[in-house]
């Protein structure tokens, strides 16, 4: 009777066992496939934004020839992303596209025939709308990586990430003006 209790003690204790490591293993499938999910909804995006650039490009190089290095750094990080494999490196080269286009803008500025022309007006209106969707998207894929990198990052769930090589993820990041608030301006 007692090598009976035994048997059943051993036999549930390893059906436990065996049953954590399976809901383990499927909560960071989980929280894989959300952070892939949340960024496809972001690339739909970020793809319509880079294609915008050659066009941005095309009508900003004619007034303001002398900035080739502002432009090189833009059509970089447009093929960054273009060229990117991996979920990594298309977020470093969205956070690279996003200051090259800022500057674009800020110094496009300095440039009053450039800035009233219609074609840089409907051009930059369509960025922007792009931009306010990226905005949206932004937080629920830095959600979905946060949960991911926290999921990764807390025992025991850290020896399964480990053994199946979960990495850490980026957070798409918001730039140093996106943060800085200069007050409201008038135009």
């Amino acid at each position: 009777m007692e090598k009976l209790i035994a048997v059943i003690v051993i036999f549930l204790l390893m059906t436990g066992l065996i049953s954590a490591g399976i809901s383990l293993y499927n909560r960071l499938v989980l929280l894989r496939n959300n952070v892939d999910n949340a960024f496809a909804n972001i690339d739909v995006i970020l793809k319509q934004r880079a294609d915008q650039i050659p066009a941005l490009v095309s009508i900003v190089n004619k007034a303001m020839q002398h900035e080739n290095e502002i432009f090189t750094a833009l059509s970089h990080a447009r093929q960054n992303y273009l060229t990117a494999n991996s979920l990594p490196e298309k977020i470093d080269a969205s956070n690279q596209m996003t200051n090259a286009l800022k500057t674009v803008f800020a110094i496009s500025e300095n440039y009053p025939t450039l800035i009233s022309g219609k074609s840089f007006i409907k051009l930059q209106k369509t960025v922007s709308d792009v931009e306010d969707k990226i905005v949206h998207r932004r937080e629920t894929f830095n959600d979905a990586v946060t949960t991911y990198n926290i999921g990764i990052q807390v025992f025991p769930a850290l020896i399964m990430a480990k053994a199946l090589q979960y990495q850490s993820m980026p957070l798409l990041e918001i730039s140093a003006e996106e943060i800085k608030y200069n007050g409201i301006k008038f135009d």
